[in-house]
């Protein structure tokens, strides 16, 4: 299992949160992807959407798209697959309102 937590600015002042996301069972192969939003205060945080698309750019695949799922506190993708190992690239798009929304990135090292 792989857990890797990713801060992004929350569009006001001085507020920023942070996305935790759960890649199980982390390797090559189907795997289950589950994200959290916290608040600055380190709560659950409600958004209206939430995007991931992992990037493996040394050989040039993807984006590939989660579709992540709002399952009510959590967003959630049970079949994603990634075709092989390697340093992914996580590019994570969190609407924060229904006008505002930010995109960060993080790196996660998948297994064979």
């Amino acid at each position: 299992m792989k857990v890797v937590t990713v801060p992004f600015d929350m569009g006001t002042a001085n507020r920023h949160g942070t996305v935790q996301i759960t890649l199980a069972p982390g390797r090559v192969g189907e795997n289950t992807v589950e994200a959290v939003v916290f608040s600055a205060d380190g709560g659950i945080s409600s958004v209206p959407e939430l995007r991931l698309a992992l990037t493996q750019r040394d050989q040039g695949i993807g984006p590939l798209d989660a579709k992540f799922k709002n399952q009510k506190g959590y967003w959630a993708a049970y079949a994603l697959r990634l075709p092989m190992a390697g340093v992914w690239t996580l590019d994570i798009t969190v609407r924060t309102t229904d006008i505002d929304q930010v995109t960060v990135g993080t790196g996660l090292h998948i297994a064979p």
